[in-house]
């Protein structure tokens, strides 16, 4: 693919976000770069690299193999409108597909709606935010180029608001804010860690935290996502001395759970005020955690989802 720039001078990753038929999301850009796939007037260009009018920027697409588009009866439908879809996403199921095919909340996505194929590669299918696979709960994806922008600009903007249920290692008793920037371990991409204000490569995270139940070891709790940082709830509790039970990353070997593919986190409700998406959406009490909480003692829980205003 080639463009043409026009317009003042603008960072690269900048205009591409704003030129790119249809819109491209910053990690898909992000490992383009990184790859030297992205060039200007010829050459391999970074990120912050300026842009004029008259350069001409050339994108090697690597060929994306397209997953297999499986109808998958875990994947509920919670909203299906002409704009977006919502489902319910199930413990252990990942959100994208991966290098190799497998069964992914994209390819139940395109079982049912082909079109999302062309919205952020047939890997994505049109979702517009990600959940680790060991969580469940509320995912939404747009079925056009434009809506999912939308979204996207939305998530940007901080105009979404998510609400999670979690069960957690200890008893928690009152309400807490943690405010603590977070940035990638530096000997593993996959995890997260804390870090110091304004440190490079770090984002700010704030997490608000109110407990519902508690047990004499667990507590359930609700959390209010109010920044959007990879693994931010997981890493937060667990700085609070409270992690997820079942999150043997982060809460360590005390931690663990039975079922090694997930853990007790749950996105629950989704608030967003963009057209063509109702202004709550709301994934059920997760089934899976029934029987814990009626042993628990939660019985009311057990039978639906408690409001998180």
């Amino acid at each position: 693919m080639r463009l043409r720039v026009t317009g003042p001078p603008q960072r690269l990753d900048r205009f591409l976000v704003a030129h790119w038929p249809p819109p491209i999301g910053r990690r898909r850009l992000a490992v383009l770069l990184a790859r030297g796939e992205v060039r200007v007037n010829g050459r391999p260009a970074r990120k912050a690299t300026l842009v004029r009018a008259g350069d001409e920027i050339a994108v090697l697409l690597p060929a994306e193999p397209e997953p297999p588009s499986v109808a998958d009866p875990r994947v509920r439908l919670v909203h299906r409108g002409a704009r977006f879809v919502a489902v319910d996403k199930p413990p252990g199921l990942p959100t994208t597909a991966g290098p190799t095919p497998g069964p992914s909340v994209a390819a139940a996505l395109l079982a049912r709606f082909p079109e999302m194929a062309v919205i952020e590669g047939p890997r994505a299918a049109g979702l517009a935010h990600r959940l680790d696979t060991g969580t469940s709960g509320l995912l939404v994806a747009a079925r056009s180029a434009e809506a999912h922008a939308a979204l996207r600009a939305a998530f940007r903007e901080k105009a979404v608001i998510k609400d999670y249920l979690a069960i957690v290692l200890g008893r928690l008793r009152a309400p807490r804010t943690v405010s603590h920037p977070l940035r990638r371990h530096p000997r593993s991409q996959r995890r997260m860690i804390l870090a110091r204000a304004e440190a490079p490569g770090s984002w700010p995270a704030v997490t608000s935290v109110a407990p519902l139940r508690t047990a004499p070891a667990l507590t359930l709790v609700h959390l209010r996502m109010r920044t959007g940082v990879t693994h931010q709830l997981r890493v937060h509790l667990a700085a609070l001395g409270h992690p997820v039970l079942g999150d043997a990353r982060y809460g360590g070997a005390d931690a663990a759970g039975a079922e090694p593919e997930w853990h007790y986190l749950h996105a629950a409700v989704l608030r967003a005020d963009v057209a063509g998406l109702p202004p709550r959406l709301a994934a059920p009490f997760p089934r899976h955690w029934r029987a814990l909480c009626e042993r628990l003692g939660w019985e009311p829980l057990a039978r639906g989802l408690p409001e998180l205003d």
